[in-house]
């Protein structure tokens, strides 16, 4: 397949743009990072149909296809998108936005945007066998690329917690908490292992347990362990936030950001010393 031809290089672009807008922290833009989105994704399914040899125009070459139309003509070729509920959403609130306006909140826009990245990256190694990283680093800077998860360069993305931040505190928190997680898995579960739903269900029951292990060996300093709760509570609150809108309350969010990075680069040191923090430990 080729990752040279136009629509591949458009859907690239859209990509790039929309990480732009987004950490360019102006609300009333955030609804073109949404457009940016949906578009690169309609793109690419057209991509992959044009390299199957199925045209992508209809009605004597007067309309392309939709998106809907895609997603069917590459099932006929066992082109499997699993992500397609998200993109649906997604694809719902462009329409929304395209015809009856409105100005989605940054926590949203973050939230379709990981989920657009997640998409592409398996896409295109399944579909192109390339790297999404490789194709955006000529549209990106390493700190935009890792600001999305897509470069080693700030220690697998933490750092990149401060941009984020900085336009969304509740959005920071949730992605703090889903790299904290995402390194307890590593710790626990053998490479190979499937992530489903029940695994994802059962490592939050064990947190608390695995995290006090981790204290207990000298990974993750006292104060820090003592705090994750307070870290627990506020990834909650984040995920919750239209419960708690118009709250009079004061939210640590600094405080919480700062306990994820001690907390993610204690679990980093023990992914390199290959703990395991699921076997019980003794108090030394």
């Amino acid at each position: 397949m080729s990752d040279k031809s136009p629509l591949f290089v458009s859907s690239m672009e859209l990509i790039a743009h929309a990480v732009e807008l987004y950490l360019a922290n102006k609300p009333r833009k955030f609804k073109f990072v949404i457009l940016h989105l949906a578009n690169s994704i309609e793109l690419i399914l057209k991509d992959l149909l044009l390299d199957k040899g199925e045209s992508i125009y209809k009605h004597k070459q007067q309309q392309t296809l939709g998106i809907w139309e895609s997603f069917d003509k590459l099932a006929d070729y066992n082109v499997i998108i699993p992500e397609r509920p998200i993109i649906e959403l997604l694809v719902d609130d462009r329409n929304t936005i395209q015809h009856r306006f409105g100005f989605p909140d940054a926590e949203s826009v973050f939230y379709y945007l990981e989920c657009v990245i997640t998409f592409f990256k398996r896409l295109l190694k399944d579909e192109y066998g390339v790297d999404l990283a490789e194709v955006l680093k000529s549209h990106l800077s390493q700190d935009d690329l890792a600001f999305i998860g897509l470069s080693q360069k700030l220690a697998e993305n933490e750092h990149a917690l401060d941009p984020l931040f900085q336009i969304s505190p509740e959005s920071a928190l949730l992605h703090a908490y889903n790299l904290v997680e995402e390194r307890v898995l590593r710790l626990t579960l053998k490479a190979d292992a499937p992530v489903d739903r029940q695994t994802l269900i059962g490592l939050s029951r064990k947190l608390p347990y695995l995290i006090k292990n981790l204290e207990i060996k000298g990974y993750i300093p006292r104060e820090t362990a003592h705090e994750f709760q307070f870290f627990r509570d506020l990834r909650n609150r984040a995920a919750h936030s239209a419960h708690f809108r118009g709250e009079d309350q004061d939210v640590d969010w600094a405080k919480g950001l700062e306990l994820a990075k001690k907390l993610l680069e204690s679990l980093d040191r023990a992914i390199t010393d290959d703990f395991d923090p699921s076997e019980p430990q003794d108090v030394e």
